[in-house]
């Protein structure tokens, strides 16, 4: 084959896989995007029941198209804290078994169907009136492009089937499965993507050039190539997020491993576990029959016998990895604890994450207020740094989640999740404001401090009143953010300690006004204690704010 022929060979294979992969990809996403809310669903009914978590794993992934889809996802909401880590292994072991409907869709040949379905994706894109039939004609799109490029991967492919030292080669991966097993995981991870792979195998092995045997070997590499995904996706994540990473590698791992031994043991000169499979499945393998439905029949069943055969072991891995991953204590200053940016491929769920981060700032806000009381009242000066450091967390977390609410796709949100995302990014600005707030009455205790000033007893009182309703303010305005049911009440239930701060303020600026004109208190002091009161005054607007933005997020 001269250098020509063989980059026009390399190209066209290439671009045939890019094509699946591509399609693919249109295909994972957009059913993600299109059925984010039901995954949400999903995964909050999941309450720690192993066999609710396999079920899942495996409808998602079915959904999703991609196994690898799935586990990124996992591994984003045990980041989010949404999954602990039995939940986690759970749901990787209905991944594996969910992730075998695409090579069951390849093995029946719909290639003659591939421009018809991009047609009617093309239609329905262009046409299409409403963002979900739009969603549709992508699936269509995705599917065709996929089917498409497994057609020319046969096409292109075909021609090698002529050259006897390739096909030799070949064989050699059912002669020897642990070279048909290191290949298969190797392409695996160069492709990142077990499908892209599996299409391959089974495109191969209809040509003639792949054997069952050699076929089935290649599939156990995927196995195991498929979990580097999952590891890529724990770097940066927390300790739950690892353990599961390593949990999906360790069972794919041990499943290949004593299927290798298997293989090694057999019936009527044939491996047993390819013997059942071949009796199973309609047609004579070893004669050539149907081998395309025979490998997608062998990657299904070797991932239930898998589940089958390991789930008692749950415990057994949980524990394995917490040997890998030990536990290591979060960091108390961590910037952000449930925004990821792997929860963007569900933006319902990325939503509802960045709320709860909103709801960190609120409390992050209320215990500046419990702390600043301490400071002010009872004249804790050691607090202040730690007031400003939360201050300083809470100007990160207002540039953060803002940055995330913007990157979240709103195509897919509907009327209330879109006022949600509106509201949201006046919510962490109120917040913020709140700690500079607090931040403003350190240099201001520090000026009392230094000029040996004190406040009597009326002035203590007045503002130990203003801090204790701004206490219940922030637990209403947190409460009601958290608990839909309650966020309709929420500026009802605020509106007293509004007043009651308002007149509180309006009282002792007056009074103190005369005390100081007519030199009953030093004027030091008297300033001091409204410049104090306009900042409580200005936090509790700030409160009365979101209290309204609360009832409108849960009208």
């Amino acid at each position: 084959m001269t250098f020509t022929a063989f980059a026009h060979f390399a190209l066209n294979v290439l671009g045939g896989l890019a094509l699946f992969l591509y399609g693919l990809r249109i295909l994972s996403i957009t059913l993600q995007k299109i059925s984010s809310d039901k995954l949400k669903t999903v995964f909050d009914k999941l309450t720690g029941n192993r066999f609710a978590g396999i079920l899942s794993g495996g409808l998602v992934t079915m959904v999703l198209q991609s196994s690898s889809a799935t586990t990124v996802l996992m591994i984003g909401f045990a980041n989010a804290g949404l999954l602990g880590l039995a939940q986690c292994i759970s749901i990787i072991y209905g991944a594996n078994i969910g992730t075998t409907i695409t090579a069951q869709l390849i093995a029946f040949k719909y290639t003659a169907i591939a421009l018809p379905l991009i047609g009617i994706g093309g239609a329905l894109l262009i046409f299409g009136r409403s963002k979900r039939m739009k969603s549709i004609g992508e699936v269509f799109i995705g599917l065709g492009m996929l089917f498409y490029g497994l057609k020319i991967l046969g096409s292109f492919l075909k021609p090698l089937k002529e050259i006897p030292a390739f096909e030799t080669f070949l064989v050699q991966f059912g002669q020897t499965p642990i070279l048909g097993l290191f290949v298969g995981m190797l392409l695996t991870i160069i492709f990142q993507s077990s499908s892209a792979t599996t299409g391959m195998i089974i495109i191969m092995a209809s040509l003639g050039l792949l054997n069952f045997s050699s076929a089935f070997a290649l599939e156990l590499g995927c196995n195991i190539g498929t979990t580097v995904t999952a590891q890529i996706a724990s770097i940066g994540a927390n300790t739950t997020s690892k353990r599961a990473a390593w949990a999906h590698t360790l069972f794919n791992v041990f499943g290949a491993l004593y299927m290798l031994i298997l293989l090694h043991i057999t019936w009527k000169g044939h491996p047993i576990f390819l013997q059942f499979i071949d009796y199973i499945t309609p047609g004579d393998v070893w004669s050539g029959e149907h081998i395309e439905r025979h490998i997608a029949n062998a990657h299904t069943f070797f991932n239930i016998f898998n589940v089958i055969i390991l789930f008692p072991f749950i415990n057994i891995l949980a524990k394995l990895t917490m040997k890998i991953i030990p536990e290591k204590k979060e960091s108390k200053l961590k910037t952000t604890s449930h925004l990821d940016p792997r929860m963007m491929a569900t933006p319902t769920i990325a939503l509802q994450q960045t709320l709860n981060e909103t709801i960190r700032m609120g409390t992050i806000a209320k215990e500046m207020s419990r702390l600043s009381y301490q400071d002010t009242i009872k004249n804790k000066e050691k607090l202040q740094r730690e007031i400003l450091e939360f201050e300083d967390i809470l100007n990160t977390l207002q540039t953060k989640i803002i940055k995330y609410v913007v990157k979240i796709d709103n195509s897919s949100l509907n009327d209330t999740e879109l006022n949600l995302s509106r509201e949201l990014v006046h919510l962490v600005r109120h917040f913020e404001r709140i700690g500079d707030n607090y931040k403003a009455i350190i240099p201001l205790m520090e000026s009392v401090r230094d000029g040996k000033h004190s406040f009597d007893n009326e002035s203590l009182t007045t503002l130990k009143t203003m801090y204790q309703n701004i206490q219940n303010m922030f637990q209403v305005v947190i409460s009601g953010l958290s608990n839909a049911e309650q966020g309709s009440e929420t500026s009802m239930s605020i509106k007293k300690a509004t007043d009651d701060n308002y007149q509180l303020e309006n009282d002792y600026r007056q009074d103190q006004i005369e005390k100081i004109t007519s030199k009953a208190i030093p004027q030091a002091e008297g300033l001091y204690v409204m410049e104090i009161m306009a900042h409580l005054e200005q936090i509790t607007k700030y409160l009365s704010k979101i209290a309204k933005q609360t009832d409108r997020i849960n009208a």
